[in-house]
This record gives C-alpha cells, sequence and structure tokens, in this order.
C-alpha cells in the first residue's frame, strides 16, 4: 500500500474505462474484470437507474420476507443463458456460503484444488467445523483426485474448483471432471466459474458449461459483476428442487442483505446483450485480442505461468520486492498492471497479472508488452532489492 501499487483508490470523478488517475498521473488500466466492456455501458447504467426511480437505492429486506420483482426476471434470462435452475445471490461468495454448508453432508469428504479461489477455501472452513475432511488436492491433477475419491469411505464426496482460474488464468479440466462424476457415484462436483461467465460460452454462459451441460451432482457458481458488468452472484443447479432448497434454506439467502435494485437492473440489461447476437459480436473481439496478447507474450518470451485462451494473464517474476518495483517501473510509464503475491499465488511466484478487455486497443498490449519486457530484463538482472523495512514509509512484507 505504502508502495502505492495495491488498494488503490483511483482519482478519476468519471470512469472512462480505459484509464484510470492516481496520484495525479493517467494509466492505462489492465486491471480491470469487466472483460466485454459492460460495465459503463449506456443501458446497464439506464437500468440501473430506472431501477433505483423505481425502488430505490435499496429494498431493505431479507428475500425471506419480501424481494423486488426484478429477482424475477433477472432469473428468467439467467435461466435462459445457463440452461439450468438459478438462485442469484449478493455476491459469488455468499452464494457459496448459501449452497455448500447446506448441501454437504456432517461428515463428508471435501476436496479442495489446491489453487481454487480464497472464497471456496473459507466457505469449505464452516464444512471443517461442521465435521468434515477437507483436503487440498494437486491442482488440477484428476489422477490424484480420483484416488482420492477412490479411497474415500464417505457416502458423499465434493470436489471445490474454480472453472477460470483468477490469478493464472488456466482452465478446470472439466470434461475430466464430468468423466470422474460418471465414474464415482458419490462424487459432487462444485465449480466456481466465476472468471469464465460472460466471456466464454455461448450467450456468455462460462467456460465450465461451454464445456459440459449442467448436470446430477454438479453446481456451478458465477459472477455478474465481472465480465457481465452488474453486480450479485449466480448458482446454477441442474434440478429445480435443490435451487428451491439453496434458495429458501440457504443461510446467506436469509441473513444477508438483497442486491440493491441498482444491480438488478443492470444485470438485467446485461443478461439482455448477453440472450441478443450482439454478444457474438462482443465475444469475437475479444477471442481476437486474446490471440494478439499471446503473439506478443510468445514474441517476447515472457515466463506467462498459463497460456490459455483466456483473458487472463500472469508473469512470474519470483520475489516480492522485484514485482513492486517493477510495478512502479510500470506506472511510471503510463500503465496499470495487478501485482500478486502469496497467499494469492503460491510462495515464490509473485508476478504481475493483466487481462484483456474491449475498453483497450490492441496496441495498447504491444507498448505495454514492451515495457514490461524491457523492465524484467534490467530489474532481474540487478542485484537483490532490498527494502529497508525500518523505515517508516516502506511497505511491509
Amino acid at each position: 500500500m505504502a508502495a502505492g501499487i495495491f488498494r488503490i483508490r483511483f482519482e478519476d470523478e468519471v470512469l472512462r474505462g480505459d484509464r484510470i488517475t492516481v496520484q495525479g498521473h493517467e494509466l492505462m488500466n489492465f486491471g480491470t474484470a469487466s472483460y466485454l466492456g459492460l460495465n459503463l455501458d449506456p443501458r446497464l447504467k439506464a437500468g440501473a437507474i430506472d431501477a433505483v426511480s423505481r425502488y430505490g437505492p435499496v429494498y431493505s429486506s431479507s428475500t425471506a420476507f419480501t424481494a423486488v420483482p426484478l429477482y424475477t426476471e433477472l432469473e428468467e434470462r439467467l435461466g435462459r443463458m445457463f440452461g439450468g435452475h438459478v438462485v442469484v445471490a449478493p455476491t459469488t461468495t455468499l452464494a457459496h456460503m448459501a449452497a455448500l454448508p447446506l448441501l454437504i453432508p456432517t461428515g463428508s469428504d471435501v476436496f479442495i484444488d489446491a489453487q481454487a479461489h480464497e472464497s471456496l477455501r473459507l466457505t469449505a472452513q464452516i464444512a471443517k467445523a461442521s465435521g468434515s475432511m477437507v483436503r487440498s488436492v494437486p491442482h488440477n491433477d484428476m489422477d490424484a483426485l480420483g484416488e482420492a475419491v477412490a479411497q474415500s469411505a464417505t457416502e458423499a464426496v465434493w470436489y471445490l474448483a474454480d472453472g477460470v482460474y483468477s490469478m493464472f488464468g488456466d482452465f478446470a479440466p472439466v470434461k475430466e471432471i464430468d468423466a470422474l462424476l460418471d465414474r464415482f457415484p458419490t462424487l459432487h462436483a462444485y465449480l466456481d466459474d466465476a472468471h469464465g461467465i460472460g466471456w466464454a460460452g455461448e450467450h456468455g454462459k462460462g467456460y465450465v458449461l461451454s464445456q459440459v451441460p449442467v448436470r446430477d451432482r454438479m453446481i456451478v457458481a458465477g459472477s455478474l459483476s465481472k465480465s457481465m458488468g452488474a453486480g450479485g452472484g449466480v448458482l446454477v443447479f441442474s434440478d429445480e428442487t435443490t435451487a428451491l432448497r439453496v434458495r429458501t434454506l440457504g443461510g446467506t439467502m436469509t441473513f444477508s442483505g438483497p442486491l440493491h435494485p441498482a444491480e438488478l437492473g443492470a444485470a438485467i440489461a446485461s443478461s439482455d446483450i448477453h440472450l441478443s447476437d450482439e454478444h457474438a459480436e462482443l465475444q469475437s473481439r475479444l477471442y481476437e485480442q486474446i490471440a494478439y496478447t499471446r503473439r506478443l507474450l510468445e514474441q517476447a518470451r515472457l515466463p506467462v505461468m498459463a497460456a490459455a485462451d483466456t483473458p487472463i494473464w500472469f508473469v512470474r517474476i519470483g520475489k516480492i520486492p522485484e514485482g513492486m518495483e517493477i510495478v512502479n517501473r510500470l506506472q511510471a510509464d503510463g500503465f496499470n498492471l495487478n501485482p500478486a503475491a502469496y497467499p494469492a499465488v503460491p510462495v515464490g511466484h509473485a508476478g504481475v497479472r493483466f487481462a484483456n478487455s474491449l475498453y483497450l486497443p490492441s496496441t495498447a498490449f504491444d507498448d505495454m508488452i514492451e515495457a514490461l519486457t524491457k523492465h524484467m530484463s534490467e530489474v532481474l538482472a540487478e542485484p537483490d532489492i532490498v527494502i529497508d523495512l525500518t523505515d517508516e514509509h516502506a511497505p511491509h512484507l
């Protein structure tokens, strides 16, 4: 934070999408998860404004009692997008907390991918406190998962993983997970596709559901606040009974607040875009930008952690001080990238994360990757950078 690269609050009075202002300097923004560039779309703004005009900034009631009718409109659209039965939650994390503690039986074995999102790890601790065994399995290692499931003696086994991993940008092996569900009738899969929904799959149904349709013993969670540009989280179920159970009995569906009308109104407008022919055009433009970025990174021979066809890229630097120095130099050049270190990534894998977005022209990636290559070459060739922790203004590592 002291270095000015973490928990930044930009200074713009009006957000433009491609740039932010930090300490008086205009930075091209490579750190947004608005992959399709929809969060500033006039239609989403109009949907939010109309919802606030009709229902106020918040309807102050638990949805257990009453809720605005916008929920019904949004659920109908999302059901068509995802091809399943949906439950809308205030955030993706609260969606996890509504579903998993309710659906995982006491005494189950819960296996979680080693690189799964922190929100899944947090929710898994609730299952652990309720008497389930929670254990990590190696990242995307389906042999290790299959062996762990085969050795389990419990009546229910759960596997928690991401669809698209938020730091390294790689995919879960969804078809292999689906095959394990066929092989083991006790296995359940809960896949958090927060970073896959919107830009991936037909009508934005996400990476997971672009590989396999939602099925029995599979739940897909997602975000409406990243690529979709609105707000809230969503759960997709194969059967109406389970969806109704979570909507009715999930703890955070009763004891946390509702989505604000503005979020619901924006999400409805975004869903309409996703269900239209326009979505395929936006998706095609993003895919072209992803391919262009991949070629630039290959030419620069940068140490990209996962060269998957996602809009998320992570370049490994190694040590935290060097990573901070490189991010600072990039800011001086006019580029905002996300620094990342443990616990967001494994120890020794500190680096910089950046994303594709339709707010940015492809030429922006030429300039940024050229600058990143230059600074990595300079910083990593220098003696180890030492940060004086006796300096009260130094960042605390």
